[in-house]
C-alpha cells in the first residue's frame, strides 16, 4: 500500500513542507503556498500532519497538501536514526528524508525550522527576501525543483555503490558534491547577494548521515534518502 501511494503521488509533487505552525505567521505562509500551488501537490510528512492537523486540514487531500508516506519501512527507520544521531527534531528529520525520497525541494516555513536546517547546510543562497515578488518566488521555487532533479540520479547511483562497498571512497564523493553544489549556485544569479537572509540551503544528506551509516547496516535502498536536498526558506507571515 505504501509503495502504491508513493507511485501515485511522486510525479506530481513539487515540494515537501515542514514548519512549526505555532510560530506566528507560519499558518499564513501555508495559505500563501496553497495559492501558489493550486494545480500541483505539496507533501507533508505524517509527524507534521499529526501535530498540526487542525491548522492544515482545509489544505489536505491535494488542496494542495498531501500526506506522504515512506515507501519502505527501512527509510522510516533511517529517519529515526538520523534524528537521534543529529539531535534533530524527528519532524525535520522525517521531512528531509521524505524530500530526498520524493525528489522534491524541502519548503521550510518559519524561522525556527530554518535555523535548525541551516546548521546542516553546506552552502546557501542569501538575498533580500522582502524584495521578491510573486513571480520571483514562483521562478525560483521552480529552479529549486530543477536543482534536486538534476542532482538526483548521480547522487543515488553513487550512494548505492558506496553502500555496497562499505562506504569506501566516501570522502571523495563528499568533495565532488561540494563542487557540484558550487556550480549549481549559479542558477540563482538573479537573486543571489553577498549578504541578506537565507533563501535556499543546500543539505547534502550523505554528509549529514555519515555517522548513521557507519553505525548501522542499511541496504542500497537507503540511497534514495541520500540526495542533495535544496531547502527553500519561506518566511513566516507571507501574504
Amino acid at each position: 500500500m505504501s509503495f502504491a501511494r508513493y507511485a501515485a503521488i511522486v510525479k506530481n509533487l513539487r515540494g515537501v513542507v515542514v514548519g512549526y505552525l505555532e510560530e506566528p505567521g507560519c499558518v499564513d505562509s501555508i495559505k500563501w503556498l496553497a495559492a501558489r500551488f493550486r494545480y500541483r501537490d505539496l507533501g507533508v510528512g505524517p509527524l507534521m500532519v499529526n501535530a498540526y492537523r487542525d491548522s492544515i486540514s482545509r489544505y489536505l487531500g491535494g488542496k494542495p497538501l498531501r500526506e506522504i508516506v515512506f515507501p519502505l519501512s527501512e527509510l522510516r527507520e533511517f529517519a529515526v536514526r538520523l534524528s537521534e544521531q543529529l539531535g534533530l527534531d524527528a519532524m525535520i528529520s522525517e521531512a528531509l528524508v521524505l524530500a530526498s525520497t520524493y525528489v522534491s525541494p524541502l519548503l521550510a516555513i518559519g524561522t525556527r525550522v530554518r535555523e535548525a536546517l541551516e546548521k546542516l547546510s553546506v552552502a546557501k543562497i542569501v538575498t533580500d527576501v522582502k524584495s521578491l515578488d510573486v513571480q520571483g518566488w514562483k521562478l525560483h521555487l521552480r529552479i529549486a525543483d530543477y536543482t534536486i532533479l538534476d542532482f538526483y540520479e548521480q547522487c543515488v547511483t553513487e550512494c548505492m555503490q558506496l553502500l555496497s562497498r562499505g562506504l569506501e571512497g566516501v570522502e571523495e564523493i563528499l568533495r565532488n558534491r561540494v563542487e557540484r553544489i558550487e556550480r549549481d549556485t549559479k542558477r540563482y544569479w538573479r537573486i543571489s547577494k553577498s549578504s541578506g537572509e537565507p533563501f535556499l540551503l543546500y543539505i547534502d544528506m550523505l554528509r549529514a548521515s555519515i555517522d548513521v551509516l557507519r553505525k548501522a547496516s542499511f541496504s542500497e535502498n537507503v540511497a534514495a534518502a541520500l540526495a542533495i536536498v535544496p531547502v527553500v526558506c519561506i518566511p513566516p507571515g507571507m501574504k
